[in-house]
């Protein structure tokens, strides 16, 4: 087999010289790097527009969710409503109760320590915190006044008790008329008061 030898004959300037291509390591080590970061950061922006795509979605779930719901809620918010003003109503109604109670038992001090020749023509409360109670009585004897005043002051529903007025009234029955205030104890408590009436009146 013959071998075939090529020989250029051209001079030197004429000839084509084939040139190589070659980047140095400063050069594709940046190139390299920064393209790595452009995909992250490519891949990094498809994934948060997904994620943002996600959260719209359950946003407008939630909206709608929310406005079915909305009759619901409106009534959970007037039951609630209601209930407190039944509360406020039932604890009104315990109030009456125990006031009554109370001033019931406040009634039967004053009529019960009343002295002989002595009566109560009216009891009036000024409506001020304590409550203060204006008696205003008669008494055929001017001593059993002050007999009632100290009467009053051992009473538990009494923290003081002072006389505003007393004058004769008619000479000749020497009937007197008195005016006294009592401060009453508004924090007096009812179940043990009525164990000590119930003591007092065993005795």
């Amino acid at each position: 087999m013959i071998e075939r030898i090529e020989i250029n004959l051209l001079p030197a300037e004429y000839r084509v010289h084939k040139r190589s291509f070659k980047l140095k390591r400063e050069v594709v080590y940046p190139l390299l790097g920064a393209a790595i970061i452009g995909v992250g950061l490519l891949s990094w922006t498809v994934t948060l527009q997904s994620s943002i795509s996600q959260y719209n979605n359950e946003i407008r779930t939630i909206k709608q969710q929310i406005s079915l719901n909305k009759p619901i809620q409106n009534e959970i918010n007037k039951l609630r409503e209601d209930k407190i003003t039944i509360q406020e109503k039932i604890r009104a109604l315990e109030r009456i109760s125990i006031n009554r109670e109370k001033w019931v038992r406040l009634m039967e001090e004053l009529s019960q320590r009343l002295p002989d020749y002595t009566w109560i023509l009216s009891v009036r409360e000024d409506g001020s915190t304590p409550p203060i109670l204006h008696i205003e009585g008669r008494t055929f004897s001017f001593p059993e006044v002050a007999n009632y005043m100290s009467s009053l002051k051992e009473s538990v529903y009494v923290t003081s008790v002072d006389l505003s007025n007393i004058e004769q009234i008619d000479t000749k029955e020497k009937l007197y008329r008195f005016e006294i205030s009592c401060v009453i104890n508004p924090d007096v408590q009812l179940d043990n008061e009525q164990k000590t009436t119930v003591a007092v009146n065993g005795l």
